[in-house]
């Protein structure tokens, strides 16, 4: 699959494995205005570059847990769904314009005061892009 993952500095101070970096990043994009991503755990392993359905799972699973994604289950044609999204904490602690203005959709407008404002610090720093592959061997452990 063709494209890019945009990964922001924040995301590498977050303590997570490289492929769980990678699906937080999708997610991310998917979800920071306050939507739900829908996306199968298929289309989520071909983005970040991973066959093995049962490491999505098991990607999603401690992102969940570690409090970073918010899970929905939903029905749909006899079939159970999870959608996931950002969690409020994410939502406060990182603006996602990145200018330091926080947007007025509610994710943002009740940021304690406790968080430091990452935005300086983010917009200094360059940007890479890079495909998940390349991704993944840069950051093996």
């Amino acid at each position: 699959m063709s494209g890019y993952v945009k990964v922001y500095d924040w995301m590498l101070g977050l303590g997570l494995k490289p492929g769980e970096i990678l699906a937080f990043a999708i997610i991310y994009s998917f979800g920071k205005d306050g939507e739900w991503f829908q996306g199968s755990a298929s289309y989520l392993g071909a983005r970040i570059g991973v066959k093995d359905r049962d490491t999505v799972f098991k990607y999603r699973s401690s992102l969940v847990g570690k409090g970073l994604l918010e899970k929905r289950k939903r029905w749909e044609k006899g079939q159970r769904l999870c959608d996931y999204k950002p969690t409020e904490k994410i939502g406060r602690a990182y603006p996602k314009n990145g200018q330091g203005a926080y947007p007025k959709n509610g994710l943002h407008k009740n940021r304690p005061d406790s968080i430091r404002d990452n935005s300086k610090e983010i917009n200094n720093k360059e940007r890479v892009t890079m495909s998940p592959e390349d991704f993944h061997l840069r950051h093996r452990k």
